[in-house]
């Protein structure tokens, strides 16, 4: 009866010890062979001096404007310049051109959205936006992980591990003009919101995500995946439509491209960087509040981390460990070192997964140690229900 004024409370059941954990009771042979990866994984991550070494930065050569360097420097100019009456594809091609980026192909003009959100606005008051939507995005974790009724009751701790994530881009001038801050945001705003029976806050704010940058559209078609495989067709629906728009815009797009290029414009190198592990480790350290510590505490987080999201048991933990396995595979094998800020993409949620990865650690060594008990029926829900 003391809980009746407590919903919350009311709402938070404890499930079986382990009901949540992927890796309890998995047979010995899978244990060995994920604690084998995580050692390699932590092992060459550090000994292979993560950090400067495996990423290009702006340098005194580059781009220099709005007492800012390189691509910050060039999205703040495009912004200054569509505020002070340039149509965007105009100012957006000739700074680019003026300090020879490439203009083609397409990708390498961005979509308009943050650079109109930036002129109308102002940095100030975007940067604003950016906090009360990652401040948003904690409380809303924090709540999703306590509530959850399989996982253990520390879990909404990991909120906490992900704020300094969110909340830095907003807190340094030099991102508050990179589109992936803002998009990394609303990719962790999304997670939070996202519910497989009432998919529409997570879509719509999916819909802001995408129309800032483009390369957030792989989530957007998991969620789709997932609606349909779960045959709710209103669902489907509303991701049709989502990608029907971003296809439309994109078009748009590429014709007002089209009509600002010169043949003399410069081509992109194209995207083949191949960073592999350490390169990919590299960028999450570089944009992460870890970079202000040595490159091995990231070489041990991230690989912990990710082992965190594999072992939650739950449509939630399965996409946002697809997600991040997703990007790492791109960020390993695509990106070049001076790409390093599209981690700004999946670094606010990475980290929640070290609040699971403990006992996560834990049920493997117990498999390694005493093999799978046949005896024992799992009493978790479908892994993707």
């Amino acid at each position: 009866m003391a809980n009746q004024h407590h919903p919350i409370a009311l709402s938070r059941t404890v499930a079986p010890a382990g009901s949540w954990n992927r890796f309890a009771h998995c047979p010995r042979w899978l244990a060995a062979f994920l604690l084998i990866l995580l050692s390699l994984s932590i092992l060459y991550g550090s000994l292979g001096h993560i950090g400067a070494s495996h990423i290009r930065t702006a340098n005194s050569s580059a781009m220099q404007a709005n007492g800012l360097v390189g691509d910050h420097a060039l999205y703040s100019e495009i912004a200054r310049r569509l505020h002070d009456g340039t149509p965007y594809y105009q100012a957006a091609a000739a700074v680019q051109r003026e300090n020879h980026y490439p203009t083609r192909p397409f990708l390498t003009i961005r979509l308009p959205t943050y650079a109109y959100l930036l002129a109308v606005l102002g940095e100030k008051a975007v940067a604003g936006i950016g906090m009360m939507l990652g401040g948003l995005a904690i409380i809303l974790w924090a709540r999703r992980l306590y509530q959850a009724p399989d996982l253990p009751r520390y879990a909404w701790l990991g909120a906490l591990i992900m704020a300094p994530n969110i909340l830095l881009p907003w807190t340094t001038r030099p991102w508050v003009f990179m589109h992936e801050s803002m998009a990394g945001t609303l990719i962790a705003l999304a997670l939070a919101l996202y519910q497989p029976a009432r998919p529409w806050a997570a879509l719509i704010v999916m819909a802001a995500a995408v129309a800032i940058r483009e390369s957030v559209l792989p989530l957007a078609i998991l969620f789709g995946l997932f609606a349909l495989w779960d045959r709710d067709w209103r669902a489907v629906g509303g991701w049709l439509l989502l990608g029907a728009a971003f296809l439309a815009m994109v078009a748009l797009h590429i014709r007002a491209i089209n009509a600002v290029i010169l043949p003399t414009d410069l081509s992109s190198i194209g995207w083949h960087g191949h960073g592999g592990w350490l390169g990919y480790s590299s960028f999450l350290y570089k944009v992460s509040i870890f970079r202000t510590f040595p490159g091995w505490l990231t070489a041990i987080l991230l690989p912990l981390a990710l082992l965190g999201w594999a072992s939650w048991k739950s449509r939630i933990g399965l996409v946002c460990f697809l997600i991040q396995l997703f990007y790492a595979v791109i960020f390993m094998t695509i990106a070049r070192p001076d790409n390093f800020y599209w981690a700004l993409l999946v670094t606010p949620t990475l980290f929640i997964g070290l609040v699971l990865a403990p006992e996560a650690l834990l049920a493997l060594l117990q498999s390694l140690r005493h093999g799978r008990n046949r005896d024992h029926i799992d009493p978790s829900a479908p892994q993707i229900a």
